[in-house]
């Protein structure tokens, strides 16, 4: 054999073998559950994320008595948002994010903060392992719970798209974020990530439907690599029943579904003994781009984990926990 084959055979090899030569970066989604300040937002419900000594009004203990559930109704009334209780969520929040491969990831997606202001607290944490960029898009969640991201890439422009509701009431629909895109150069290309946090699942199903669809209407509208991420509240009983992750599954790859088979999920609901992957990483399929083989992981930082292997929520009152939700981490490799 010549050297000429030769050399025609090392590069067919090369340009098939597809991530020989492909760089590569990774992205986190993390619902990190209630980072708020202590700070009263009057435009927003945020009553129950204060010092104890603020909670003390008739008016705010009737706010109080008119949530959801007896559980929020007590966290309102009673648990007390005080500095130090912030700054070791703060800190939680960043020992889990660090656990992944030493200085954390290159780009993560937030879900649940609440303002720029509690952002930028966990972003000078996060600073000495190489982050050099964040963003928040304020959103009209009636809660004021927001997505961010944090970023070792240049983040070079943010935008929210609000979701295309087909029905719903304005409480509903008070009760949703819109989809935060953030476009990142990453080795010089302009790369679009779309951060989630779907309808949680007590709201009616074609929310949620609504949602996906929304995504990937917006995904259609640019040819750059797209990567959606984030909270896609699609907990594991609707997906059997109505197959969501799987008809998106068509045209996405998804971090669960295409690797990490045997995860048991991002979040455990104890009541049925029952895990969900609400949070996820997708890929458009057909960009020039891959999940690295065997990247996905779901981070599971000692100081997150109860003893059945579920995570540990936080705790104001004991200083313990971090999140509800376990953070989800993959690889995505550039052609």
């Amino acid at each position: 054999m010549n050297n000429f084959i030769k050399i025609c055979l090392i590069l067919t090899t090369i340009i098939f073998s597809g991530t020989v030569n492909a760089k590569s970066f990774s992205v986190m989604s993390f619902n990190v559950e209630n980072l708020f300040d202590n700070t009263d937002d009057p435009n927003k419900k945020d009553e129950t994320y204060l010092p104890v000594s603020m909670k003390t009004s008739k008016i705010h203990i009737d706010d109080c008595n008119k949530l959801r559930y007896q559980s929020w109704r007590d966290d309102c009334l009673k648990m007390d948002w005080n500095d130090a209780v912030i700054d070791y969520k703060l800190n939680a929040i960043a020992e889990v994010i660090l656990t992944y491969d030493k200085h954390g990831p290159d780009i993560i997606g937030f879900q649940e903060i609440e303002n720029i202001n509690v952002l930028k607290q966990l972003f000078d944490l996060l600073k000495p392992h190489g982050y050099k960029y964040y963003a928040l898009v304020e959103g009209n969640d009636n809660r004021g719970i927001d997505n961010a991201f944090v970023s070792k890439y240049e983040i070079l422009n943010t935008k929210l798209h609000p979701i295309q509701f087909t029905g719903g009431s304005k409480e509903q629909i008070g009760d949703t974020r819109p989809i935060l895109e953030g476009v990142f150069s990453v080795d010089e290309q302009k790369i679009s990530i779309f951060n989630v946090h779907f309808p949680a699942p007590y709201n009616p199903l074609f929310m949620r439907k609504n949602a996906f669809a929304t995504l990937d209407d917006l995904a259609s509208k640019t040819n750059r690599i797209n990567i959606a991420l984030g909270d896609f509240n699609v907990t594991s009983i609707e997906d059997a029943k109505e197959n969501l992750y799987g008809e998106f599954n068509k045209d996405w790859f998804i971090s669960h579904l295409d690797q990490c088979k045997d995860c048991d999920g991002t979040n455990y609901y104890y009541v049925d003994d029952r895990w969900s992957f609400l949070d996820a990483v997708m890929l458009q399929k057909n960009k020039q781009a891959n999940f690295v083989e065997n990247s996905v992981v779901v981070v599971k930082a000692k100081i997150q984990l109860r003893d059945n292997g579920s995570p540990l929520r936080f705790n104001a009152e004991g200083k313990y926990g971090v999140s509800d939700h376990f953070p989800v981490v993959a690889k995505i490799a550039l052609y």
